[in-house]
Parts: C-alpha cells; structure tokens; sequence
C-alpha cells in the first residue's frame, strides 16, 4: 500500500472526524436530546389530565347534589306503579280524565306492546276533539306530572273540509312513560 500524500491524509483525516462527530450525534447527543423532548410532551399530558381529573373531583359535591335532587323528582318523570300492566291502565286513566276534562270524546285506548323499550309503556288513544281541545290536551300532557313522551299524533280534519267550517276531528296520539316499579304495601 502506497502513503496518502497530505491533502489525501487530510480529507482521510476529515472523513474521519466528520463520521465521529455523526456517530457521536446521532448515538449519543440526539437520543438524549429526543428522551427529554419526549419526556417533556408526556409530562405535558400527564399535567393536562391531573388538571382534567381535578375539575372532575371538584365537581362530585354537584354531581351528587343534583343526582338527590334527580332521585326526589323521579316520580314527576315516571308512572309508579306495582307492574308494567297497572302502569298502563294508569295512562289509559289519564287520556280518559284528560279528554273528559277538555271535552272531548274518547273513541278507544289500548297498550301498545310492539316495539317498546323495557321499563316503559305505551298507549295509543282515538280521539274526537276540536282544534282548541286537542292544543289543550297536548299542553297539559306537556305540562303535568308524570312526564309522558307524546310519540305519534295523527289528526284527520274530514268532517271540517266536508263542512266548509271547523268541525270535530278525529285524532290518534301515542304517548310513553317510563315506569317505575314499587312494591305493593
């Protein structure tokens, strides 16, 4: 093997200096560099859900609070009653006693068993009501307690458009509740 003349020697001499300094670079100085970047984002994480967990902390007192509050007003949102079967007749009640009391009539009312979650009831009632009566009937079951969820109403105006001026019409209104069930005393 001949000798390196000195420029020679000196880019050999460079090559080498430069492989060191990327072997050092890149086996020591950035891994280091890259544990503390990757350390600091998870720090950065791990502050953000101990900040997340704090506020979640603070807010059980309210939790708790309005999930008592919920608990007295349950029966304002649900039918009690002993089964699913008295809870129904239940609502059939109220869409009687309601149409009575805004003076309609009442053509039929009966359970609905398709189709519904368990926990709940449902009836479907035929009415005969004027226009007046059947917002009225619509406000109050809005309105008063238990909640019920009015799921379907069907009105047929016939006898209004065979008259000329409003008539009676015949409507058909599926309402749901919720039930809750208590024992018998």
């Amino acid at each position: 093997m001949r000798q390196l003349a000195p420029r020679e020697s000196r880019l050999v001499a460079i090559g080498v200096l430069v492989a060191l300094i990327a072997a050092i670079w890149f086996g020591l100085i950035e891994p280091v560099i890259g544990g503390f970047v990757d350390r600091a984002g998870e720090r950065r994480d791990l502050l953000a859900t101990y900040a997340r967990n704090e506020r979640v902390l603070a807010g059980i007192a309210a939790w708790r609070e309005q999930a008592d509050s919920q608990k007295e007003t349950a029966r304002d949102f649900a039918l009690v009653a002993p089964t699913e079967a008295l809870a129904a007749e239940m609502l059939k009640q109220r869409l009687n006693r309601l149409t009575g009391q805004v003076g309609g009539t009442v053509q039929s009312v009966s359970d609905i068993q398709a189709d519904v979650p368990a926990g709940w009831v449902r009836v479907r009632a035929d009415l005969q009501l004027t226009m007046s009566q059947l917002y009225k009937s619509l406000a109050r079951l809005e309105s008063e307690a238990p909640y019920v969820v009015v799921g379907y109403v069907s009105v047929a105006a016939d006898r209004a458009s065979q008259t000329g001026h409003l008539a009676t019409m015949d409507v058909r209104v599926e309402i749901s509740a919720p039930v809750q069930l208590s024992r018998a005393s």
